[in-house]
């Protein structure tokens, strides 16, 4: 068997792909590193990955002022579309890796894809 075990066949041979880029790119090894490693390899992963956004959606940063710190926050809206609903983007990460440029493009998709507005 091979080191993708019973899901060789499972999982699409696309899904695959991108699955070998992200291991490229971080490797599992990579989680021994210091914090401050692992978030400069990510973001440049992250870079490298991103597919800019669908015409027609819009970003605009803000902050949300907490007790301590201000939370940095971006809006995705449809350029001219009132949208229904409102999608809450909370990134995985654990708090240590990504933040609003490393998800820009899948929020901005989520957006596009549902019309909905996306706070991220």
């Amino acid at each position: 068997m091979t080191a993708r075990g019973k899901y060789e066949t499972r999982l699409d041979p696309a899904l695959w792909t991108y699955i070998d880029a992200v291991n490229a790119w971080y490797p599992p090894e990579i989680t021994g590193l210091p914090i401050d490693k692992q978030r400069a390899v990510y973001d440049r992963m992250s870079q490298a990955f991103h597919q800019g956004r669908p015409a027609g959606v819009k970003a605009s940063d803000g902050l949300i002022a907490a007790a301590g710190r201000d939370i940095p926050v971006r809006r995705y809206q449809r350029a001219g579309k009132a949208a229904k609903a409102m999608v809450v983007y909370y990134h995985g990460g654990g708090f240590i890796l990504g933040g609003l440029e490393s998800h820009d493009d899948i929020c901005a998709e989520l957006c596009d894809g549902t019309g909905f507005d996306v706070l991220s």
